[in-house]
């Protein structure tokens, strides 16, 4: 049965003994509405806000978001705009993978028209570039914009070597060479992910995501050994609060798959999932993972 209206928990603020913000999570007007599409990120979030005993509705985004919620299509800007305001939400969080949608067979209803319009180029432009109008849009509607490490603030990798297995003296180069290319790539606002080997490009992540990047990567690989590094960063001036690069126990299982030394993140700016879980899965492996 779907959850389209969620109640919304009250908890008394008699019995609030933490900190601040754990101090609005628990009153009836702090209302998050997450714009879930796919993957485990959506789930994770709504476990911890239940355990936190905040108060949320779900904007299941169709074809990408977990089906137990009511479905919304993507440009049908109104109906969710609608749905957030009358659960009293005045923070949105987005968390999940969605493919981008091509423009012209977008199903739109008439606030999305106007979206669009005032989108501009953007919408034909970067992901960061789109999100971020996409951001401003939603505080000109009265909501804030809220990233996933507001709610799991164990999300962000910390920096440094978080694995048995250790990173050698070439690793280390194709880490270096990775960032490089990655920033360089940040400028047109393609890509969060390359994979190195040897001072080599093998592929750049591009609209396929890390997965497929992974798997084409097997067949351009310079041995059959083991090596090579997956890097991920998030793109020099990208908002912060959206789409954020984002690693798990998937993750090392591809990189396993596709033979490489092991993964590069973003310290401070790209998420792990599940931490303890993904980091033991990697020991298990012998694949290294550095904060960088």
């Amino acid at each position: 049965m779907l959850r389209a209206q969620r109640e919304i928990q009250i908890v008394s603020e008699e019995n609030e003994k933490a900190s601040d913000v754990e101090a609005c999570c628990h009153r009836s007007s702090c209302v998050v509405a997450l714009i879930a599409g796919g993957g485990d990120l959506p789930l994770r979030i709504i476990e911890k806000l239940e355990s936190l005993k905040r108060a949320y509705v779900v904007v299941s985004l169709e074809g990408f978001g977990p089906q137990n919620y009511q479905q919304f299509k993507i440009g049908h800007i109104g109906g969710i705009l609608e749905f957030i305001k009358s659960a009293g939400a005045k923070e949105v969080l987005f968390c999940g993978s969605v493919k981008r949608p091509s423009f012209r067979s977008l199903s739109v209803d008439q606030v999305g028209k106007r979206w669009l319009r005032q989108l501009g180029m953007k919408a034909l432009l970067g992901d960061n570039a789109l999100l971020s109008k996409v951001v401003k849009l939603l505080e000109k509607e009265g909501l804030k914009v809220i990233g996933p490490q507001s709610i799991i603030d164990t999300l962000l990798s910390p920096h440094g070597i978080l694995t048995k297995a250790q990173p050698s003296d070439s690793d280390l180069k194709d880490i270096a060479r990775g960032i490089f290319i990655l920033n360089a790539m940040s400028k047109a606002d393609v890509g969060q992910a390359v994979v190195v080997q040897e001072g080599i490009a093998l592929g750049v992540e591009a609209a396929e995501g890390t997965k497929v990047l992974l798997e084409r990567c097997q067949n351009l690989k310079l041995s059959s050994n083991k090596g090579g590094v997956l890097v991920k960063l998030s793109k020099i001036g990208q908002e912060q609060s959206v789409d954020l690069p984002t690693i798990g126990k998937d993750t090392i299982l591809e990189v396993a798959e596709a033979n490489l030394s092991g993964i590069a993140v973003g310290a401070g700016s790209s998420q792990i999932l599940d931490f303890d879980e993904t980091v033991k899965l990697a020991d298990e492996k012998s694949i290294f993972i550095i904060g960088v």
